[in-house]
């Protein structure tokens, strides 16, 4: 179309416009006469799907945007584990399956610090190292602490324990919840926490504790020293 000619059919569509005696009170007139200009009459036939209409089924193969387990969370950092922990919900359930890759995951990643019954008796820790103390999971404070917490804790770190949620996967870190579960289901803590330093805070050195005779042991007899509680 020329210029000239789309001057003109703009010209008798505001006419049409101007004037009440085209048009009913919906506009069905103007509409009618307007599609009779080729300019104004590309789309009119076309289709037009309702707003959030999928108009088209996904080809076979598509990668569903949610998984049906639950997505991964929004990203988030350690100072919200409390906030956070209240909005997660572990999406697995207790099966054997799960319990197996909880087991094995565990073993890979934390018991070198929680011990293998999580009783926090580790294999690195030690009272002169940078990991002098690592929590009993399988009592006391944490038996307290919801499945959203041990979750977040595990993804984002919590005082000297760093954190893990990049080498262990959204649904993993569910699976390990289920397993300290059945971990705190069936043991007794081992390793307390001392009254050393408040939770989180570096402890360098703890002097060590030597072992008194009691009463009824004789003077020179030598006790066993129990294991290491330290921070």
């Amino acid at each position: 179309m020329t210029s000239a000619n789309l001057a003109r059919a703009v010209a008798f569509t505001a006419a049409l416009t101007l004037s009440a005696a085209c048009t009913d009170w919906a506009g069905y007139d103007l509409d009618k006469a307007s599609g009779a200009v080729p300019a104004f009459s590309t789309m009119r036939n076309d289709v037009s799907p309702d707003p959030y209409q999928m108009p088209r089924e996904p080809v076979p193969g598509t990668v569903p945007t949610r998984h049906p387990l639950g997505d991964v969370p929004a990203p988030y950092t350690q100072s919200a584990l409390d906030s956070v922990a209240p909005t997660l919900a572990n999406p697995l359930p207790r099966s054997a399956q799960v319990m197996a890759r909880g087991k094995l995951q565990y073993e890979r990643n934390c018991a070198v610090c929680h011990g293998a019954l999580g009783d926090g008796q580790g294999s690195v820790i030690n009272a002169q190292s940078k990991f002098p103390y690592a929590p009993a999971l399988n009592a006391g404070p944490t038996q307290a602490r919801s499945d959203g917490y041990i979750y977040a804790v595990i993804d984002q770190g919590r005082g000297l324990m760093p954190p893990y949620g990049a080498r262990i996967t959204h649904l993993d870190r569910w699976a390990i919840v289920h397993y300290v579960r059945q971990l705190q289901g069936t043991l007794e803590t081992q390793n307390p926490p001392p009254p050393v330093s408040a939770v989180g805070a570096r402890v360098d050195s703890v002097p060590a504790v030597e072992p008194q005779p009691s009463a009824s042991t004789p003077a020179g007899t030598v006790q066993s020293r129990p294991g290491s509680t330290v921070p």
